[in-house]
């Protein structure tokens, strides 16, 4: 490809034989006229002919500028082509999403499945884990993760879901369980705990230092490696455990869990939104956005 001449002047070369003026041809490519002429000259220099005779404001081909024309058009709707079977192919492919197993199984996928459902179609990919540690961001198109917007440098992130932790049963569970006190619930009742080596989340023993201080320290009758462990027991009745209210909401919404009536806990922490600026500006971004905000079945 040595003999190719820069591609910039064959751009600009294309856009002032269509367009018969610099200027238009430079509005046309978002640079300056100065730029369009000097990349005509360079083409001119290159090819050792004369392209355009101006007249007044217009310019005119000349004819070894239309036969150049001819044969250069060919090769760029070629190019045109292919490169619209790759953009097609590009959003076409399926989208990977990388997050945790609870909040992509009850509360990503389902948002996603009734985008697809009522509105178009969005082919992703769930890739999970359940430590931060084990989560490439390079390796994924986006995510879905626990912290502060502060966390992840050189990424985009929208925050989904605040932190608003509280203590879910299946109802004949929580029915047993919600007239009792706060001490009899920490001592007695089968508390499902969430294994937590990287200190993430808020745990059984900030419930107890916000509800019982004094209360020592607690023993879960059951410790699981991630929520969805966790929430599947709770549905099953085996216990309570602590729960993200807006993972939960669609539980609580049809009665299939029940939230026992103490105050939450809180923390400005979330669950975010997590891509690159480079894929976060496709449109197939917004349409997975728009899912992941859309509650299911609505």
């Amino acid at each position: 490809m040595k003999d190719l001449p820069p591609l910039k002047a064959i751009r600009a070369f294309e856009a002032c034989y269509r367009l018969r003026s610099f200027t238009q041809a430079a509005g046309s490519l978002n640079v300056g006229q100065p730029a369009i002429s000097h990349q005509i000259r360079l083409l001119e220099r290159d090819l050792g002919v004369k392209l355009f005779e101006k007249k007044g404001a217009r310019i005119l081909p000349t004819r070894l500028a239309h036969d150049y024309y001819d044969a250069i058009r060919t090769g760029l709707g070629e190019i045109a082509r292919a490169s619209q079977v790759m953009r097609r192919h590009s959003q076409t492919r399926a989208i990977t999403l990388a997050s945790y197993p609870g909040i992509g199984a009850f509360w990503a996928l389902p948002r996603i499945e009734t985008y697809r459902r009522i509105k178009k179609s969005l082919d992703v990919r769930l890739v999970s884990a359940d430590l931060d540690a084990d989560i490439d961001l390079n390796e994924c198109d986006c995510a879905i993760l626990f912290g502060r917007s502060d966390q992840w440098p050189g990424f985009v992130t929208s925050k989904l879901l605040d932190e608003e932790v509280i203590a879910v049963a299946a109802p004949a569970q929580a029915e047993m369980w919600a007239g009792k006190s706060v001490e009899s619930l920490l001592s007695e009742a089968p508390l499902i705990a969430l294994e937590d080596p990287e200190n993430r989340w808020l745990t059984w023993e900030d419930w107890r230092e916000k509800h019982a201080p004094s209360q020592p320290a607690i023993q879960p009758a059951m410790t699981v490696t991630n929520h969805g462990i966790a929430l599947n027991l709770a549905l099953m009745g085996h216990g309570i455990t602590l729960a993200w209210k807006g993972v939960v909401t669609d539980f609580l919404e049809t009665g299939t869990l029940a939230s026992l009536p103490f105050a939450p806990l809180t923390s400005d922490r979330g669950y975010h939104f997590i891509t690159s600026e480079t894929f976060r500006d496709r449109a197939v971004c917004a349409d997975l956005l728009e899912a992941l905000t859309t509650p299911p079945g609505r």
